[in-house]
């Protein structure tokens, strides 16, 4: 019953993390892209606007987002008192789920090697997961 009780409250944190993982992109956004649509396709889904509400992403949008917060919480359960192997698995996952391009290319690289403000966005994910979690 309480690993029962435990995967509901990993599924909460997960759902929670993702959307306020995606208000927090959008509210990044500079003021005047914050209204602009972002016509994107993400995991191969349909073209759509990501530039909406989390709730009003489609399904395969969502995903990312999903995942980004499966990682935090796998990586607070496997690392619950190390913030930075936690935001390193944090960071391993991402580049399984982001392929390298043009664009991520920079962020491709060990977590160690990583820019100061990269390795804190990971930190991030960490630190809002395990409020989420009560860790």
């Amino acid at each position: 019953m309480r690993e029962y009780i435990n995967i509901v409250l990993t599924e909460s944190a997960i759902s929670q993390f993702a959307s306020a993982a995606h208000d927090e992109w959008r509210r990044s956004l500079p003021p005047n892209e914050q209204n602009i649509p972002r016509i994107r396709s993400k995991n191969g889904g349909p073209k759509a606007d990501i530039n909406v509400p989390f709730d009003e992403l489609h399904p395969t949008a969502q995903q990312e987002n999903l995942a980004a917060g499966k990682a935090a919480a796998e990586a607070v359960i496997e690392f619950p008192n190390d913030i930075e192997k936690a935001a390193e698995y944090i960071h391993i996952e991402w580049m399984k789920r982001n392929p390298k391009d043009d664009y991520t290319a920079a962020q491709h690289v060990p977590y160690d090697k990583l820019p100061e403000d990269e390795k804190e966005k990971d930190r991030v994910h960490v630190r809002t997961m395990m409020k989420l979690m009560e860790k």
